[in-house]
């Protein structure tokens, strides 16, 4: 039987239901809606960290985060791990990676100092309990070294992957393998780009949005399109080719090229339930949780989430809107190349997204901070090859550590140890409870802070906990409240299930243990 190719698509930093397949009645995302209607759309897929490096590192090793050593932007994924891109190669699949990758830092910011805790001293060098991800082999994906145009030397492969062409950063503001295309392009790409060269007055702008300069037809948009379809010219018909195809928008800053900024009215989006109910007003939050929200207020050009107005929130959905309709037409043109070269019937093609994004939940926008919907619900679409292909909607709730077992499970490959997902398809087991890992906003300040967030999904229901406030806790029933407006951490009605959820939380985490030198992991 001829092994299937793969085409992963991955947008960055997409709520969930910003498409047309998931109830959207204004974003135009037709190609994205095909894919779901000729195939499997996933309406309960989360992260397993609302992180981009760390979920990245999540799907591709198949492992919590605690696991994988990637905790949070910032700490790289080990190049020792296993990748499924690894398993692929080695079994004869040819592998690619263009655009976003974020395995490795993207900026050389050094860590805020620390110190051994106690008396005595020891070296330096061996101050942690793991060795450090740094030096050159780490460095690959600082921005700032291929700003120019300065093509860098990548090692290959690069997680398992042979052939690589990065984008890194975001807006129109990206570097990576994308700035020599660029400068081959245009004599000075850099007076297109940032809000310093913008089409609009400072004074006219919502933080974080700027009309951008740069035109379509140079956007990384564009350009991960273009090289996506140069990798399937490469293909022939006797390998199998694993493709991952990830865009760096819609990801702020928010600047949609051209045409796409002014596509969407800001009248006409559609804010969440919950834009006018900002989380000031809800007196049971404590001080913990409040604090990511206090930082970006108090720096909305930080990465921290932030509230705005309803006409700012609306200007920020058109723009984001406008960047998803641009990506959904540079999928189409893959898709059309994938068909016109005669590989669309034999390559399982997958839409996800790393995380989401509040757009506009309690009058927010960006991430960090409390587990709404809007941040870990993520899509997920898995269209098959055409032998296999069969359209629907799954209830079956997983997240993003189900992806590799999904995929090497689908090649017909064995599962290697240590990998922590399940196969999404597989219908002899229940589908495991989703455990959220996140060491809270506050570790980018101070790597010993005690402000992580941990959460289950399971059964229709979430419950958080915050480590630093210890005698609070969320609880929503997301079929009877999806808005999650009503916590039931107190409520008397609700004390079964949160002793249920708890003893879950539990038993999920011992199931979760490091398997990876168990000589009992599954195979």
């Amino acid at each position: 039987m001829k092994r299937p190719n793969f085409l992963i698509v991955m947008t960055d930093q997409q709520r969930w239901d910003h498409l047309g397949c998931y109830g959207n009645p204004v974003v135009k995302t037709p190609a994205i809606d095909a894919l779901a209607a000729e195939g499997q759309r996933f309406d309960a897929f989360h992260v397993t960290t609302p992180i981009c490096q760390p979920n990245r590192a999540c799907l591709m090793t198949g492992q919590i985060s605690t696991v994988n050593g990637c905790r949070q932007n910032g700490i790289p994924l080990g190049l020792d791990s296993v990748t499924y891109a690894d398993v692929l190669r080695s079994a004869g699949w040819r592998t690619g990676m263009i655009g976003k990758s974020h395995l490795q830092n993207v900026t050389d910011i050094p860590a805020p100092a620390r110190q051994p805790r106690g008396k005595g001293e020891i070296p330096a060098e061996w101050r942690g309990t793991r060795q450090q991800r740094s030096g050159p082999d780490y460095a690959n994906e600082i921005r700032a070294k291929w700003a120019g145009g300065n093509e860098q030397e990548m090692p290959t492969p690069y997680y398992g992957f042979d052939h690589v062409r990065l984008c890194i950063g975001h807006g129109d503001q990206v570097e990576g393998h994308y700035s020599q295309w660029l400068h081959d392009r245009h004599p000075d790409p850099d007076s297109l780009r940032g809000p310093e060269n913008a089409l609009d007055a400072p004074e006219d702008r919502v933080p974080q949005c700027w009309r951008s300069a740069l035109p379509e037809e140079l956007h990384p948009t564009r350009y991960v399109a273009d090289e996506a379809c140069a990798f399937l010219d490469a293909q022939d018909e006797d390998t199998p080719f694993l493709l991952l195809m990830s865009f760096p928008d819609p990801h702020h800053p928010f600047t949609a090229p051209g045409r796409w900024a002014d596509l969407y009215d800001p009248a006409e989006v559609q804010l969440p339930a919950t834009a006018q109910r900002p989380l000031a007003a809800h007196a049971d939050l404590p001080a913990a949780a409040r604090h990511p929200y206090a930082m970006g207020d108090a720096d909305p050009h930080s990465h921290w989430p932030f509230h705005l107005d309803e006409a700012a929130l609306r200007r920020v959905i058109a723009l984001n809107y406008g960047a998803i309709s641009f990506v959904d037409q540079e999928i189409a043109r893959v898709m059309a190349h994938l068909l016109a070269r005669g590989l669309d019937e034999d390559t399982v093609v997958v839409f996800m997204s790393d995380h989401g994004d509040y757009m506009g939940d309690h009058g927010t926008i960006l991430k960090m901070g409390l587990h709404y919907q809007s941040v870990i619900r993520v899509p997920f679409i898995w269209r098959d090859t055409a032998d296999r292909r069969t359209a629907g909607v799954s209830a079956r709730q997983a997240s993003a550590i189900d992806f590799a077992p999904t995929l090497l499970q689908r090649a017909g490959l064995r599962i290697p140890l240590g990998m922590q997902g399940d196969d999404v398809f597989a219908a002899d087991a229940p589908a495991a409870p989703v455990l959220i890992e996140d060491p809270g906003i506050a570790v980018f300040a101070d790597a010993d802070a005690r402000s992580a967030i941990t959460t289950l999904v399971d059964d229709g229901w979430r419950m958080s906990l915050l480590e630093d406030a210890p005698d609070w806790g969320e609880l929503y029933d997301l079929t009877a409240d999806p808005e999650e407006e009503h916590n039931l951490w107190s409520a008397p009605e609700a004390k079964d299930r949160k002793l249920a959820m708890l003893e879950a939380l539990a038993r999920r985490q011992i199931s979760l243990r490091n398997l990876t030198l168990c000589p009992t992991a599954r195979a």
